[in-house]
Protein backbone atom coordinates (compact mmCIF):
# COMPACT_ATOMS: atom_id res chain seq x y z
CA UNK A 1 0.00 0.00 0.00
CA UNK A 2 1.32 3.28 -0.83
CA UNK A 3 2.03 5.33 2.36
CA UNK A 4 0.56 8.27 0.48
CA UNK A 5 -2.89 6.30 0.46
CA UNK A 6 -2.65 5.22 4.22
CA UNK A 7 -5.62 6.59 6.17
CA UNK A 8 -4.83 9.80 7.95
CA UNK A 9 -7.12 9.98 10.69
CA UNK A 10 -7.09 14.08 10.77
CA UNK A 11 -8.22 13.52 6.42
CA UNK A 12 -11.74 11.28 7.64
CA UNK A 13 -14.38 13.51 5.99
CA UNK A 14 -16.25 15.90 7.66
CA UNK A 15 -19.82 15.23 8.89
CA UNK A 16 -22.21 17.38 6.60
CA UNK A 17 -24.47 19.95 8.61
CA UNK A 18 -27.40 19.63 6.41
CA UNK A 19 -27.61 16.01 6.71
CA UNK A 20 -28.78 16.40 10.41
CA UNK A 21 -32.42 15.54 11.13
CA UNK A 22 -34.29 18.87 11.45
CA UNK A 23 -32.14 20.71 9.27
CA UNK A 24 -32.17 22.54 6.01
CA UNK A 25 -34.48 25.44 4.69
CA UNK A 26 -37.68 24.29 6.64
CA UNK A 27 -35.91 24.98 9.71
CA UNK A 28 -35.06 29.00 8.75
CA UNK A 29 -38.80 29.36 7.28
CA UNK A 30 -39.67 28.51 10.88
CA UNK A 31 -38.05 30.91 12.43
CA UNK A 32 -38.93 33.84 10.66
CA UNK A 33 -42.49 32.85 11.10
CA UNK A 34 -41.67 32.24 14.84
CA UNK A 35 -39.98 36.33 14.75
CA UNK A 36 -42.84 37.62 12.23
CA UNK A 37 -45.78 35.88 15.19
CA UNK A 38 -44.13 37.43 18.10
CA UNK A 39 -43.56 41.13 16.43
CA UNK A 40 -47.09 40.99 15.20
CA UNK A 41 -47.89 40.03 19.32
CA UNK A 42 -46.06 43.09 19.97
CA UNK A 43 -46.90 45.61 18.12
CA UNK A 44 -51.00 44.28 18.98
CA UNK A 45 -49.91 44.42 22.35
CA UNK A 46 -48.72 48.05 22.36
CA UNK A 47 -51.40 49.20 20.10
CA UNK A 48 -54.14 47.39 22.21
CA UNK A 49 -52.08 49.64 25.37
CA UNK A 50 -52.66 52.13 23.67
CA UNK A 51 -55.82 52.49 23.02
CA UNK A 52 -56.42 51.15 27.12
CA UNK A 53 -54.03 54.08 28.03
CA UNK A 54 -55.81 56.71 25.94
CA UNK A 55 -59.38 55.78 26.76
CA UNK A 56 -58.41 55.26 30.63
CA UNK A 57 -56.93 58.80 30.45
CA UNK A 58 -60.02 60.51 28.38
CA UNK A 59 -62.49 58.68 31.65
CA UNK A 60 -60.08 59.39 34.33
CA UNK A 61 -58.29 62.81 33.33
CA UNK A 62 -55.40 63.38 35.12
CA UNK A 63 -53.15 66.52 35.42
CA UNK A 64 -50.32 68.18 37.62
CA UNK A 65 -51.48 71.80 36.60
CA UNK A 66 -53.24 72.20 40.19
CA UNK A 67 -52.58 73.70 43.59
CA UNK A 68 -54.33 72.63 46.97
CA UNK A 69 -56.20 76.05 48.04
CA UNK A 70 -57.86 77.05 51.21
CA UNK A 71 -60.25 80.33 51.51
CA UNK A 72 -58.37 83.39 53.30
CA UNK A 73 -59.67 86.25 54.99
CA UNK A 74 -58.69 89.43 55.97
CA UNK A 75 -58.54 90.60 59.65
CA UNK A 76 -59.69 93.94 60.06
CA UNK A 77 -60.67 96.18 62.94
CA UNK A 78 -63.88 97.71 63.22
CA UNK A 79 -62.24 100.69 65.00
CA UNK A 80 -59.60 102.55 65.06
CA UNK A 81 -57.36 102.97 67.40
CA UNK A 82 -53.39 101.72 68.75
CA UNK A 83 -52.91 98.03 69.31
CA UNK A 84 -51.62 97.67 72.49
CA UNK A 85 -52.01 93.98 73.22
CA UNK A 86 -50.80 91.37 70.13
CA UNK A 87 -51.48 87.68 71.27
CA UNK A 88 -50.21 85.78 68.05
CA UNK A 89 -47.47 85.54 66.00
CA UNK A 90 -47.00 85.29 61.95
CA UNK A 91 -47.85 81.95 60.66
CA UNK A 92 -49.17 81.21 64.23
CA UNK A 93 -52.34 78.46 64.44
CA UNK A 94 -55.25 79.41 66.78
CA UNK A 95 -58.52 78.14 67.47
CA UNK A 96 -61.64 80.09 66.95
CA UNK A 97 -62.62 82.48 69.54
CA UNK A 98 -59.30 83.23 70.77
CA UNK A 99 -58.01 86.78 71.30
CA UNK A 100 -55.83 88.19 68.37
CA UNK A 101 -54.83 91.42 69.39
CA UNK A 102 -56.94 93.84 71.26
CA UNK A 103 -56.72 97.89 70.37
CA UNK A 104 -56.60 100.31 73.10
CA UNK A 105 -59.98 101.10 74.99
CA UNK A 106 -59.87 103.92 76.97
CA UNK A 107 -61.69 106.26 74.26
CA UNK A 108 -64.18 104.09 73.43
CA UNK A 109 -64.44 103.61 77.75
CA UNK A 110 -65.24 107.14 78.03
CA UNK A 111 -67.80 106.79 75.49
CA UNK A 112 -69.46 104.52 77.29
CA UNK A 113 -69.34 106.58 80.05
CA UNK A 114 -70.92 109.28 78.79
CA UNK A 115 -73.71 107.22 77.14
CA UNK A 116 -74.50 106.34 80.71
CA UNK A 117 -74.59 109.31 82.32
CA UNK A 118 -76.89 110.74 79.55
CA UNK A 119 -79.48 107.71 79.79
CA UNK A 120 -79.20 108.23 83.77
CA UNK A 121 -80.18 111.84 84.06
CA UNK A 122 -82.84 111.96 80.96
CA UNK A 123 -84.13 108.77 83.14
CA UNK A 124 -84.58 110.88 86.64
CA UNK A 125 -86.00 113.57 84.51
CA UNK A 126 -88.44 111.12 83.38
CA UNK A 127 -89.02 110.57 86.94
CA UNK A 128 -89.57 114.02 87.95
CA UNK A 129 -92.02 114.30 85.37
CA UNK A 130 -94.07 111.43 86.14
CA UNK A 131 -94.33 112.42 89.70
CA UNK A 132 -95.78 115.83 88.53
CA UNK A 133 -98.32 114.25 86.04
CA UNK A 134 -100.57 114.23 88.07
CA UNK A 135 -100.70 117.84 89.02
CA UNK A 136 -99.95 119.03 85.69
CA UNK A 137 -103.19 116.95 84.32
CA UNK A 138 -105.28 118.77 87.14
CA UNK A 139 -103.73 122.03 86.29
CA UNK A 140 -104.56 121.43 83.01
CA UNK A 141 -108.37 120.90 83.36
CA UNK A 142 -108.28 123.82 85.56
CA UNK A 143 -107.29 125.55 82.77
CA UNK A 144 -109.53 124.39 80.60
CA UNK A 145 -112.64 125.23 82.90
CA UNK A 146 -110.89 128.77 83.18
CA UNK A 147 -111.04 129.24 79.22
CA UNK A 148 -114.83 127.40 79.11
CA UNK A 149 -115.85 130.27 82.10
CA UNK A 150 -113.72 132.99 80.17
CA UNK A 151 -115.92 132.63 77.09
CA UNK A 152 -119.44 132.08 78.38
CA UNK A 153 -118.87 135.19 80.19
CA UNK A 154 -117.49 136.93 77.16
CA UNK A 155 -120.37 135.48 75.10
CA UNK A 156 -122.92 136.83 77.70
CA UNK A 157 -121.42 140.43 77.71
CA UNK A 158 -121.76 140.48 73.83
CA UNK A 159 -125.07 139.33 73.65
CA UNK A 160 -125.89 142.53 75.85
CA UNK A 161 -123.90 144.41 73.53
CA UNK A 162 -126.12 143.34 70.44
CA UNK A 163 -129.16 143.76 72.63
CA UNK A 164 -128.58 147.29 73.26
CA UNK A 165 -126.72 148.95 69.97
CA UNK A 166 -130.26 148.53 68.09
CA UNK A 167 -131.66 150.73 70.88
CA UNK A 168 -129.26 153.69 71.27
CA UNK A 169 -131.55 154.93 67.97
CA UNK A 170 -134.52 154.93 69.33
CA UNK A 171 -132.94 156.65 73.34
CA UNK A 172 -134.33 153.19 75.18
CA UNK A 173 -130.67 152.86 75.78
CA UNK A 174 -128.11 155.55 76.74
CA UNK A 175 -124.56 155.59 75.28
CA UNK A 176 -123.25 155.25 78.72
CA UNK A 177 -124.71 152.33 78.72
CA UNK A 178 -123.33 150.46 75.11
CA UNK A 179 -119.95 151.95 75.91
CA UNK A 180 -119.75 149.97 79.39
CA UNK A 181 -121.14 146.74 77.68
CA UNK A 182 -118.16 147.42 74.79
CA UNK A 183 -115.82 147.47 77.44
CA UNK A 184 -116.75 144.50 78.87
CA UNK A 185 -116.80 142.54 75.98
CA UNK A 186 -113.22 143.73 75.23
CA UNK A 187 -112.42 143.01 78.75
CA UNK A 188 -113.75 139.84 78.79
CA UNK A 189 -112.04 139.22 75.37
CA UNK A 190 -108.53 139.63 76.79
CA UNK A 191 -109.50 136.71 79.83
CA UNK A 192 -110.39 134.27 77.33
CA UNK A 193 -106.84 134.60 75.52
CA UNK A 194 -104.91 134.73 79.28
CA UNK A 195 -106.73 131.39 79.64
CA UNK A 196 -106.35 130.13 76.59
CA UNK A 197 -102.25 131.06 77.63
CA UNK A 198 -102.38 128.90 81.14
CA UNK A 199 -104.22 126.44 79.01
CA UNK A 200 -100.91 125.92 76.56
CA UNK A 201 -98.57 126.24 79.29
CA UNK A 202 -100.18 123.77 81.24
CA UNK A 203 -100.37 121.21 77.91
CA UNK A 204 -96.93 121.72 77.36
CA UNK A 205 -95.90 121.25 80.97
CA UNK A 206 -98.00 117.58 80.26
CA UNK A 207 -96.34 116.87 77.32
CA UNK A 208 -92.68 117.41 78.54
CA UNK A 209 -93.08 114.11 80.29
CA UNK A 210 -94.01 112.18 76.56
CA UNK A 211 -91.28 114.02 75.32
CA UNK A 212 -88.76 112.89 77.44
CA UNK A 213 -89.91 109.27 76.73
CA UNK A 214 -89.29 109.38 73.22
CA UNK A 215 -86.23 109.97 74.03
CA UNK A 216 -84.98 107.48 75.58
CA UNK A 217 -84.79 104.71 72.69
CA UNK A 218 -82.37 106.88 71.26
CA UNK A 219 -80.42 107.37 74.11
CA UNK A 220 -80.23 103.29 74.88
CA UNK A 221 -78.93 103.12 71.32
CA UNK A 222 -76.37 105.49 71.65
CA UNK A 223 -75.90 103.42 74.37
CA UNK A 224 -75.64 100.33 72.63
CA UNK A 225 -73.24 101.89 70.07
CA UNK A 226 -70.75 102.71 72.34
CA UNK A 227 -70.76 99.36 74.23
CA UNK A 228 -70.71 97.57 70.80
CA UNK A 229 -67.84 99.68 69.39
CA UNK A 230 -65.72 99.02 72.60
CA UNK A 231 -66.34 95.56 72.40
CA UNK A 232 -64.51 95.96 69.01
CA UNK A 233 -61.24 96.76 70.25
CA UNK A 234 -60.74 93.20 71.03
CA UNK A 235 -60.33 91.10 68.13
CA UNK A 236 -60.99 87.11 68.21
CA UNK A 237 -60.67 84.91 65.37
CA UNK A 238 -63.53 83.97 63.76
CA UNK A 239 -62.80 80.25 63.63
CA UNK A 240 -59.82 78.10 63.33
CA UNK A 241 -56.98 79.22 61.25
CA UNK A 242 -53.43 80.41 60.67
CA UNK A 243 -52.13 83.60 60.79
CA UNK A 244 -50.15 84.46 57.59
CA UNK A 245 -48.76 87.81 56.87
CA UNK A 246 -48.05 89.30 60.10
CA UNK A 247 -45.44 92.44 60.28
CA UNK A 248 -46.45 94.81 62.93
CA UNK A 249 -45.58 94.58 66.56
CA UNK A 250 -47.72 96.39 69.36
CA UNK A 251 -48.53 100.03 69.02
CA UNK A 252 -49.36 99.94 65.48
CA UNK A 253 -51.65 102.18 64.86
CA UNK A 254 -54.73 100.08 63.46
CA UNK A 255 -57.38 101.72 60.90
CA UNK A 256 -61.09 100.36 61.14
CA UNK A 257 -61.80 98.63 58.22
CA UNK A 258 -58.27 98.09 57.16
CA UNK A 259 -56.46 94.99 56.77
CA UNK A 260 -53.74 93.82 59.96
CA UNK A 261 -53.15 90.66 58.50
CA UNK A 262 -54.54 87.56 56.36
CA UNK A 263 -56.31 84.68 58.00
CA UNK A 264 -56.03 81.43 56.21
CA UNK A 265 -59.00 79.27 57.11
CA UNK A 266 -57.66 75.66 57.76
CA UNK A 267 -61.40 74.01 58.21
CA UNK A 268 -61.65 73.06 54.61
CA UNK A 269 -59.10 72.81 51.76
CA UNK A 270 -59.62 71.81 48.00
CA UNK A 271 -57.42 71.91 45.41
CA UNK A 272 -58.13 73.89 42.22
CA UNK A 273 -57.06 71.51 38.91
CA UNK A 274 -56.86 72.95 35.73
CA UNK A 275 -58.07 70.73 32.78
CA UNK A 276 -58.04 70.88 29.02
CA UNK A 277 -60.91 71.56 27.53
CA UNK A 278 -61.47 68.69 25.61
CA UNK A 279 -60.97 66.13 28.92
CA UNK A 280 -64.19 68.23 30.76
CA UNK A 281 -66.51 65.97 28.71
CA UNK A 282 -65.48 63.68 31.52
CA UNK A 283 -65.49 65.83 34.43
CA UNK A 284 -69.07 66.34 36.53
CA UNK A 285 -69.73 67.44 40.18
CA UNK A 286 -69.59 64.67 42.43
CA UNK A 287 -66.98 62.74 41.01
CA UNK A 288 -64.36 61.00 42.79
CA UNK A 289 -60.60 62.01 42.86
CA UNK A 290 -57.65 61.16 44.36
CA UNK A 291 -55.08 64.28 45.10
CA UNK A 292 -51.19 63.71 45.95
CA UNK A 293 -49.34 66.64 46.74
CA UNK A 294 -45.78 66.81 45.87
CA UNK A 295 -45.16 67.81 48.99
CA UNK A 296 -45.38 64.22 50.27
CA UNK A 297 -46.01 61.89 47.71
CA UNK A 298 -46.46 58.85 49.68
CA UNK A 299 -50.13 59.94 50.67
CA UNK A 300 -53.60 60.04 49.37
CA UNK A 301 -56.26 62.09 49.06
CA UNK A 302 -59.80 61.63 48.20
CA UNK A 303 -61.58 64.57 47.29
CA UNK A 304 -65.13 65.14 45.50
CA UNK A 305 -65.90 67.25 42.60
CA UNK A 306 -67.38 70.56 43.37
CA UNK A 307 -67.77 72.19 40.01
CA UNK A 308 -66.24 73.11 36.86
CA UNK A 309 -65.73 76.87 36.63
CA UNK A 310 -68.02 78.19 33.87
CA UNK A 311 -65.42 81.18 32.56
CA UNK A 312 -62.03 82.11 32.14
CA UNK A 313 -59.96 84.76 31.77
CA UNK A 314 -58.66 84.52 27.40
CA UNK A 315 -55.68 85.51 26.58
CA UNK A 316 -56.87 87.24 23.46
CA UNK A 317 -58.56 89.51 25.47
CA UNK A 318 -56.64 93.24 25.89
CA UNK A 319 -59.09 94.28 28.79
CA UNK A 320 -58.81 92.64 32.09
CA UNK A 321 -62.48 90.73 33.43
CA UNK A 322 -62.38 91.47 37.13
CA UNK A 323 -63.52 88.16 38.76
CA UNK A 324 -62.42 85.56 35.84
CA UNK A 325 -59.54 83.21 36.83
CA UNK A 326 -56.64 83.10 34.48
CA UNK A 327 -54.98 80.45 33.42
CA UNK A 328 -52.05 80.73 31.51
CA UNK A 329 -51.40 78.38 28.42
CA UNK A 330 -47.98 76.17 28.17
CA UNK A 331 -47.06 77.38 24.90
CA UNK A 332 -47.72 80.27 23.19
CA UNK A 333 -46.28 79.76 19.57
CA UNK A 334 -48.87 76.79 18.81
CA UNK A 335 -52.31 76.74 19.26
CA UNK A 336 -53.35 74.65 22.07
CA UNK A 337 -56.55 73.97 24.42
CA UNK A 338 -57.51 75.92 27.05
CA UNK A 339 -57.72 74.88 30.65
CA UNK A 340 -60.12 75.38 33.12
CA UNK A 341 -60.43 75.10 36.84
CA UNK A 342 -61.90 72.08 38.63
CA UNK A 343 -62.39 72.77 42.15
CA UNK A 344 -62.07 69.48 44.05
CA UNK A 345 -62.98 69.38 48.07
CA UNK A 346 -61.07 67.45 50.02
CA UNK A 347 -62.39 64.94 51.71
CA UNK A 348 -59.59 63.56 54.52
CA UNK A 349 -57.07 66.60 54.78
CA UNK A 350 -54.10 66.80 56.89
CA UNK A 351 -53.59 70.23 58.20
CA UNK A 352 -50.19 69.72 58.85
CA UNK A 353 -49.15 69.00 55.57
CA UNK A 354 -51.37 71.36 53.33
CA UNK A 355 -50.39 74.49 52.41
CA UNK A 356 -52.17 77.12 50.31
CA UNK A 357 -50.31 76.81 46.65
CA UNK A 358 -49.15 73.33 47.17
CA UNK A 359 -48.74 71.77 43.62
CA UNK A 360 -50.81 69.01 43.44
CA UNK A 361 -51.84 65.37 41.20
CA UNK A 362 -55.13 64.74 40.22
CA UNK A 363 -56.51 62.09 38.55
CA UNK A 364 -60.75 62.01 38.01
CA UNK A 365 -61.74 58.43 39.46
CA UNK A 366 -65.36 58.53 38.41
CA UNK A 367 -68.53 58.14 40.14
CA UNK A 368 -68.44 55.30 42.68
CA UNK A 369 -71.00 53.19 43.95
CA UNK A 370 -71.79 53.75 47.47
CA UNK A 371 -70.64 49.90 48.08
CA UNK A 372 -67.45 50.27 46.75
CA UNK A 373 -66.32 53.78 48.12
CA UNK A 374 -67.53 52.96 51.14
CA UNK A 375 -65.41 49.60 51.14
CA UNK A 376 -62.49 51.76 50.89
Amino acid sequence: MNPTQQENPTNKAKPDSRSKPGSGPAQGRFKRFLILILGLVIIGSAVVLSLWAWNFNELHPRTDDAVARANMIGVAPRVSGPIIKLNVSDNQSVRGGDLLFEIDPADYQLSVDRAKAALEALDQQIVTAQSQDAQLKFQVKAAEAGVQQAAAERDQAADTLHRLEPLLPKGFATKEQVDEARTKVASLEAEVAQANEKLNQARVAVSSLATLQAQRPGAVATLGTTQLELSYTRIYAPFDGQVVGLNISEGFYAHAGIEVFSFLDSRKWYVLANFRERELQSIRPGMKAEIYLLSDPDRRFQGIVQGISPAVQSQEDDVEIKGLPFVKRDLNWVRIAQRFPVRIEIENPDPGIFRMGTTAVTTIVGFIPPSVSSSK
